[in-house]
């Protein structure tokens, strides 16, 4: 079995590769259609916190968004897959690298992500202007500690379907 881990800033083309990859076979989990696979979780008491459009930046600063990594082993354990693709973005991401055979980060200049965030459909994180500045406040660190780690970049400025071909010519030959 072969896991592997696709991650970028909101609005970098997770979820459309994601799609784009299972249209083709693979078998793919977009973290933010899968529930309770990753929460936001306050910083202090550890509590599980809701989270709505709006949230004011001393909100972000008191909370983290992580994974429930039992649900996240057993989804990978009872797909019966050979190949799963595991797409999305949490504050721990770094700490399931174990996990995976292979991390491929997504990225795309501030311009192109802030406009996808804004014009999608799918998701409402990081349409209000408060969350767009907590993410561009973090985004490039995000990358770098990414990149550090050994991950892949994918540059996702290319049409949707010359990205899905890279990252799918990448799934299919790495060994």
């Amino acid at each position: 079995m072969k896991i592997y881990y696709l991650t970028g800033v909101s609005g970098a083309g997770k979820s459309a590769v994601a799609k784009k990859l299972a249209e083709k076979g693979v078998f793919s989990i977009d973290v933010d259609s899968v529930k309770g696979l990753c929460h936001w979780r306050d910083k202090n008491t550890e509590e599980i916190a809701q989270w709505h459009p709006g949230m004011t930046s001393e909100w972000y600063k008191s909370h983290k968004y992580i994974w429930d990594r039992e649900k996240l082993n057993n989804l990978i354990k009872n797909s019966g897959k050979n190949t799963i693709v595991i797409a999305g973005l949490a504050h721990d991401s770094s700490e399931l690298w174990d996990l995976f055979d292979k991390v491929f980060l997504l990225y795309c200049n501030k311009e192109t992500f802030i406009k996808r965030i804004t014009e999608r459909e799918n998701h409402d994180f990081g349409k209000h202007s408060l969350e767009k500045e907590y993410i561009l406040s973090w985004h490039k660190d995000f990358e770098n500690e990414m990149l550090e780690g050994g991950a892949v970049p994918i540059n996702t400025e290319h049409p949707l379907m010359d990205v899905v071909e890279e990252i799918y010519y990448n799934l299919t030959n790495l060994k």
